[in-house]
């Protein structure tokens, strides 16, 4: 019966995740990032075009891996490919996470997995970007994986655990650019944790033994380093095993990259998009951040009328984590050289994207999933540190009142606070006013004759996105940055910045219908040929006196 705890506390933080992540998916309107990416889903879908564009997009691993989730859909045009079928990808890969952890079991801990488990599964960011259909949750999925493999790699020294790792960094690099981050904080607390481990054994050994290569990995009776002082072997991986691993991660990249071998350019691509993307790092982008900017909306986000949003329970149980590993024993800590890596890694990471001046809130995720791993560690060190079976519970219990309030914050993000600019996670988010527009232009599109195609304009210096995904089954659309010479169609979408006065210049043969937001501080104005808008109010319901 106690065997099967732990598989039963798995399941529960599952069910936990899913009852989070799943319900109510389109009561968010498509931000700009997925409307784009929804669009080159469909084309993919239904024509099999992809192409892989190195200045924009992020790789191709979030279209591909789409497809079956489509097909369990069944949409049988882009219409029916709703905001909440786009969704459901990132949820299934938010929720394999916790599946993940399996691997790690023996690393982590009986204990500190079940912990991490609900962590990953409550964890307002993950839950909240778990309903995001952009790469990120792809990209953290895959930085587990491949955390996970070399772990397992780094136990049995099996060839199949050493491809599945070069096969995850293949996945990490086909998902997004950023994925160099991450491998560069994994070779960082490698070099990291050796150097600790050596240092470690001389000190308890009383020798000033040299430290010898640091770029070569540690293993003991345990494989990932020495924790009682004792000479340590170092080892490499086994040359086949290494060709192993870059064979899978090459076939990866290459099958991804070059669309299923039908595009030549995508693999060079692949790393000329770097020149773009280190111009946008430095400083040429809209998104220019503060250092802080993932802290402030991780650990203390309070604006006006608003409830205080924080996962600073995460962190601090983080560092609880991070020190029982440098400074704890094997009583409470299953492995601390693990630990270790995880916390060199993580606060590495964090570092790294807290330096890079361009931020965007998801990116957070590729380092919170290290706090949540050590979270979970440190979870368990803390309430194995009282002796008193009664304190112990106690502990627990408090911790658990903790887990119910980043579930509370989780629930009211992804619903009461969904698309709301007090919502620390919600970041240029299309506004609810959007899908009123597009309602709008739809019911004034059907109160047209049917043997005449309405065609509409789009006049905007602004993005207009997520408009050209919303307005997808318009067969005559125009779209411009700056007023045409002519910029009259039966139905006009102007910026408000422009000042367009359509109506003023058209004597009223044109009628200024409606002023809608699009996103924060991005405003459109809704221009109907007066004929056209006769036609619609002719349809609307009558009051009964």
């Amino acid at each position: 019966m106690r065997a099967l705890l732990p598989t039963a506390a798995l399941l529960l933080a599952i069910a936990g995740a899913l009852f989070l992540r799943a319900p109510q998916l389109g009561n968010r309107p498509l931000h700009n990032d997925e409307a784009v990416n929804a669009t080159k889903l469909a084309a993919l879908w239904y024509h099999g075009e992809y192409k892989y564009d190195p200045h924009e997009y992020h790789g191709p691993a979030l279209h591909y891996f789409s497809l079956p989730f489509l097909s369990l859909a069944v949409a049988k045009n882009s219409t029916e490919i709703t905001d909440a079928k786009l969704r459901v990808v990132t949820v299934a890969f938010g929720v394999g996470l916790i599946l993940l952890l399996v691997l790690l079991r023996d690393g982590l801990g009986r204990i500190a997995t079940i912990w991490t488990a609900i962590f990953l599964a409550v964890s307002p960011a993950m839950v909240f970007y778990s309903r995001y259909f952009i790469h990120e949750m792809l990209l953290v999925f895959f930085t587990l994986l491949t955390l996970a493999a070399g772990w397992r790699y780094a136990q049995s020294r099996k060839a199949v655990w050493a491809s599945l790792t070069g096969a995850g960094l293949g996945l990490m690099f086909a998902t997004k650019e950023t994925f160099v981050l991450s491998v560069a904080a994994m070779f960082f607390a490698l070099i990291a944790t050796r150097l600790w481990n050596n240092w470690r054994a001389r000190r308890a050994a009383g020798v000033g033994a040299p430290v010898s290569d640091p770029a070569r990995f540690v293993s003991s009776s345990h494989r990932f380093g020495s924790e009682t002082g004792a000479p340590q072997r170092t080892w490499t991986p086994a040359p086949r095993h290494l060709a192993l691993a870059l064979a899978a991660g090459g076939i990866v990249w290459l099958v991804l990259f070059t669309s299923f071998f039908t595009n030549a350019a995508g693999p060079l691509d692949s790393f000329k998009t770097y020149l773009p993307w280190l111009n946008r790092a430095g400083g040429d982008s809209p998104h220019i951040k503060p250092w802080y900017f993932y802290f402030e909306r991780l650990l203390w986000f309070h604006p006006a009328k608003s409830p205080p949003w924080t996962e600073a329970t995460i962190l601090l149980l983080a560092l609880i984590g991070a020190a029982a590993g440098f400074c704890g024993n094997r009583a409470r800590v299953v492995h601390p050289s693990l630990v270790r890596f995880l916390s060199f890694f993580t606060f590495a990471l964090a570092g790294i994207y807290s330096i890079i001046s361009y931020k965007t809130p998801w990116c957070a995720l590729n380092f919170w999933l290290g706090m949540i791993l050590l979270a979970g560690v440190g979870a368990a060190v803390l309430v194995d540190s009282f002796r008193d079976r009664l304190t112990r519970l106690l502990m627990a219990g408090l911790l658990g009142v903790g887990v119910l309030h980043l579930a509370v914050q989780s629930w009211l993000l992804t619903h009461e606070f969904t698309a709301d600019l007090r919502n620390p996670y919600v970041y240029a988010q299309t506004s609810p006013h959007e899908r009123e527009l597009v309602d709008r232009i739809l019911a004034i599109v059907r109160a047209a004759p049917k043997e005449d195609p309405i065609s509409l304009k789009v006049i905007s210096p602004e993005s207009y996105w997520p408009l050209p995904w919303s307005l997808r089954e318009f067969k005559h659309v125009g779209w411009y940055d700056k007023l045409p010479a002519d910029p009259y169609a039966p139905i006009v979408l102007t910026s408000a910045k422009l000042g367009a006065a359509l109506d003023d210049k058209s004597e009223k043969r044109w009628i200024m219908t409606g002023y809608y937001e699009l996103r924060p501080n991005v405003f459109l104005e809704l221009y109907v040929e007066r004929g056209l808008w006769e036609k619609f109010v002719a349809t609307l319901p009558r009051d009964v006196d």
